[in-house]
């Protein structure tokens, strides 16, 4: 008998001592990125620049007009449902890609956020080679490439049965990768930091 309730009391602590060391480990990541968010915004450096021509504090006329000329060149086209824009994208990929976008507009009607994702065009579970994981690698290297600056960050993803998102940090802007549950989309946020009034 005493045996058994030596056992569970060790069960329960080593339970808790596991519980405890998951939440310390999450909340010396959660300082780290704030530390690094604090040392960005301190440079004083802007980064605006987002898409194809579209940057932060772009008005919601502005973008409206950008993309209509956009559309005329036949390189932003709606998407599927008509509720985002649409880029075609093949260089830097293994595969054609549609990445589809949308800002939100704050701070007075301008672009302080973009929300978007980035999915393979011919996306099939059986072919491995569309796999989520595949596309996080090409993403991250572009978007590196493209953008300059810091690396990506890997950091706990929001989802607890997700591992991990990406998160880049360059002065004001932020870009975070984040794989979908499903396996199939990239969702892509672009985020102002500290936007202009």
């Amino acid at each position: 008998m005493k045996l058994t309730k030596m056992i569970r009391y060790w069960k329960g602590f080593f339970f808790l001592g596991i519980l405890f060391g998951f939440s310390f480990f999450s909340c010396s990541e959660k300082i780290i990125f704030e530390e690094i968010i604090s040392d960005e915004l301190a440079k004083e450096i802007r980064y605006d620049s987002l898409i194809y021509g579209i940057h932060f504090g772009m008005t919601n006329k502005e973008f409206s007009e950008y993309c209509t000329d956009m559309n005329r060149e036949k390189i932003f086209m709606p998407n599927q449902n008509g509720s985002t824009v649409r880029l075609n994208l093949q260089d830097g990929f293994g595969a054609p890609v549609h990445f589809d976008f949308f800002p939100d507009f704050e701070n007075g009607g301008k672009i302080t956020k973009i929300n978007a994702s980035l999915q393979f065009r011919d996306f099939s579970y059986y072919n491995k080679n569309y796999a989520i994981e595949n596309l996080l690698i090409e993403a991250k290297k572009n978007f590196e490439r493209g953008y300059g600056g810091n690396k990506f960050l890997e950091m706990p993803h929001e989802n607890s049965l997700l591992k991990y998102q990406y998160v880049k940090i360059d002065g004001n802007r932020k870009i975070v990768l984040s794989p979908n549950f499903d396996g199939q989309l990239l969702n892509v946020v672009f985020e102002d930091l500290n936007p202009v009034h």
